[in-house]
């Protein structure tokens, strides 16, 4: 006599691997963007140690540091926004998970937009010596990812929103997925925050 095989079991084993693909990928990708702005880092240091003719930083490349302080601020605060209505789907509910995760959009989208008037604000482009070459290649590749990190949040959104709201605890098939993806999601997030906090500390900062 054959033993059919449970497909609850299954399927449960099935959602236990994808939870442990999504938590482990997400700490690969944070890491290897982690390592893609170690590159800038290098550049930053060797091209001012180097100063070539004098043209590590002329006179004329001078960022905005209003822009600056407004991008950090609101990448940190999507951040810890969206982390906090994690918290909600983590510990059983949705309750002001959609809410906070759509606040966290917002102002995760303010940080693109002002980082874009940065640009059309600032007077000098890559030609205007290694600051200016190393300034643009990093905060638009910051930019680049950012906007990666805000299209995550997005999904997420749109997946818990397609759910009929009928109960407030979790559980169902669509939602299954919902709390392991929010938190890997934070991971990226949360890499974001600290590289744009050293995005701020040495483009504005350090003269």
């Amino acid at each position: 006599m054959s033993v059919k095989a449970d497909p609850g079991a299954a399927r449960a084993e099935d959602v236990r691997g994808v939870i442990a693909n999504i938590s482990v990928g997400a700490r690969l990708l944070s890491s290897g963007i982690a390592f893609v702005f170690v590159s800038f880092v290098f550049a930053f240091f060797y091209l001012r140690s180097v100063n070539s003719n004098g043209l590590w930083r002329p006179a004329h490349v001078k960022p905005l540091p209003g822009y600056g302080i407004a991008v950090l601020i609101c990448v940190l605060g999507a951040a810890v926004i969206f982390d906090l209505a994690r918290r909600n789907v983590v510990s059983g509910t949705e309750r002001n998970w959609r809410a906070g995760s759509l606040a966290a959009l917002g102002v995760g989208l303010v940080a693109v937009i002002v980082q874009l008037v940065d640009y059309h604000a600032i007077h000098f482009h890559t030609a205007g010596g290694g600051y200016a070459s190393v300034f643009w290649g990093w905060t638009v590749m910051f930019l680049v990812f950012w906007v990666g990190a805000l299209y995550w949040i997005e999904t997420l959104v749109a997946q818990s929103l397609r759910r009929p709201p009928a109960s407030p605890r979790l559980g169902t098939a669509g939602s299954e997925l919902l709390a392991p993806s929010a938190s890997a999601c934070v991971v990226y997030l949360y890499t974001l925050a600290g590289i744009e906090l050293v995005t701020y500390v040495l483009l504005y900062l350090v003269k």
